[in-house]
């Protein structure tokens, strides 16, 4: 087996998009610096988005993402937002690399062209230097493959998922000869990985803390998301309402409500370009962090527990990313939210003391089966309607596979392993317009009644 680590998975970034924000701005900065290292002193340059990058780029910022990587600024943009650096090198008009001013202006410079092409990624973009007559003095694709990852450039094949360099069932086998869970198992993998104890301790730590502080944020942050839908932000209110409500009837239990608010809270946070936690991806960043955040409220567990169970998501995220994809460009969101509620159920499932065979798998492959043929379809290319949404939805279906699990005698039928190769399948089959391009699904049917409701008003 060849397990890659559970921290390629489990990573702090920023919204609205992993594949479409995040791997673009990692992409710019490598370009930057390949061409400080090549030594250029001018020259202009120049971006171009294909595939789902231009389709949906606009709305997650990818354009504002790859001019604060060719700018140099740090991924965390402490001090300043995207739009804002965006803003500032469309004023300049260029950008300074080792000492030396480059032409930039990303409206004429980064190009979205959504020809219809054969692209060895649908996350595409391409990067060059030209000199002054427009011959290209440097060129470099790059491939943004979902999660944050990115191959091509110094990355060479860099993060591209080993597909089919192990199953769960092979984990699962490990585990019975070694005499361990997966816990201790994703431990031993990350010490051979060259990742010690201490290490795998001080990430955990630092993870738990930024999803922690993603659903804080999400519960007490008002205003209106940015982009062209004017979504007002609903976890405040929502949050508010729970604490007051008493004795008033419902469907679902507190325990419910809480995860659909804290999902929602952390899906705001990176709608609004927060701070986020990968898990797998950022378009499903609320899933993990809620249905974690509402058991360890409600039964008490210590954060160390908690770090075990990330290990276990991050083991199932790997799974899929491995054997499928996570990429919503690549296999619709049955990648994205599908994979973040199978990582959820086993998590809860590992958390509650479920049998790692006989429980936790059949919690991960109940909340992964019933995502399966999801379409990613962002309205206007924004990761507000239906993501956000989507994620209260995922992290409540999280905690009830895992409580079926619990619950359930006897083997199950399916594997987890059959339901990410049902996945596959099923993304290799779907229409393209279903798959994180805003032209099918949800997005096309919103913009065609937006556009019937506008012609009726206007006549």
């Amino acid at each position: 087996m060849d397990v890659p680590s559970v921290f390629r998975i489990l990573k702090v970034g920023i919204g609205p998009s992993s594949s479409h924000t995040m791997g673009p701005f990692f992409a710019a900065r490598d370009f930057r610096g390949l061409v400080a290292a090549h030594g250029f002193t001018g020259g202009r340059l120049r971006v171009i988005l294909l595939g789902s990058l231009a389709a949906t780029g606009r709305g997650h910022l990818t354009d504002a993402a790859v001019a604060a990587g060719l700018s140099g600024h740090e991924f965390d943009r402490a001090a300043t937002s995207l739009p804002e650096v965006l803003a500032a090198v469309r004023a300049a008009g260029e950008i300074g690399i080792a000492g030396h001013r480059f032409a930039f202006q990303p409206d004429e410079d980064i190009v979205f062209d959504g020809s219809d092409r054969d692209l060895p990624h649908p996350n595409t973009l391409r990067f060059a230097l030209l000199s002054n007559d427009g011959r290209v003095l440097l060129a470099e694709e790059y491939r943004s493959l979902g999660g944050g990852a990115v191959a091509g450039g110094t990355f060479g094949e860099g993060a591209d998922w080993k597909k089919g360099q192990f199953t769960m069932s092979q984990v699962l086998a490990a585990c019975r000869e070694e005499g361990t869970d997966l816990v201790g198992f994703v431990r031993e993998n990350e010490r051979r990985l060259g990742v010690g104890s201490e290490e795998v301790a001080a990430r955990l730590a630092a993870l738990w803390t930024a999803m922690v502080d993603s659903i804080s944020r999400g519960v007490s942050t008002r205003g209106v998301l940015p982009g062209r839908l004017h979504l007002a932000r609903r976890a405040p209110g929502m949050y508010e309402a729970l604490q007051e409500r008493t004795g008033a009837q419902h469907v679902l239990s507190r325990e419910m409500d809480y995860a659909s608010t804290y999902a929602i809270a952390v899906a705001e946070e990176n709608a609004a370009g927060g701070r986020v936690v990968t898990a797998p991806t950022c378009g499903a960043a609320g899933v993990l962090p809620a249905a974690l955040r509402t058991l360890q409220e409600t039964i008490g567990v210590p954060d160390e527990r908690i770090h075990d169970a990330l290990l276990v998501a991050g083991l199932i995220g790997l799974a899929v990313a491995t054997n499928a994809s996570i990429a919503g460009a690549e296999v619709g969101c049955q990648g994205e939210v599908g994979t973040a509620s199978a990582m959820a159920a086993a998590a809860a499932c590992c958390l509650l003391g479920g049998d790692p065979e006989a429980q936790v798998d059949r919690a991960a492959e109940t909340a992964l089966e019933h995502y399966l043929g999801l379409t990613c379809d962002p309205v206007y290319g924004l990761v507000q309607i239906p993501c956000i949404e989507r994620n209260a939805a995922a992290a409540v279906a999280a905690l009830h596979a895992a409580s079926l699990a619990l619950l359930c005698r006897g083997e199950d039928r399916i594997t987890f392993d059959t339901a990410v190769a049902a996945l596959a399948e099923t993304g290799r089959d779907m229409d393209r317009k279903y798959k994180e391009t805003a032209r099918g699904g949800i997005a096309s049917l919103f913009e065609r009644e937006a556009g019937d409701r506008q012609g009726t008003e206007s006549g």
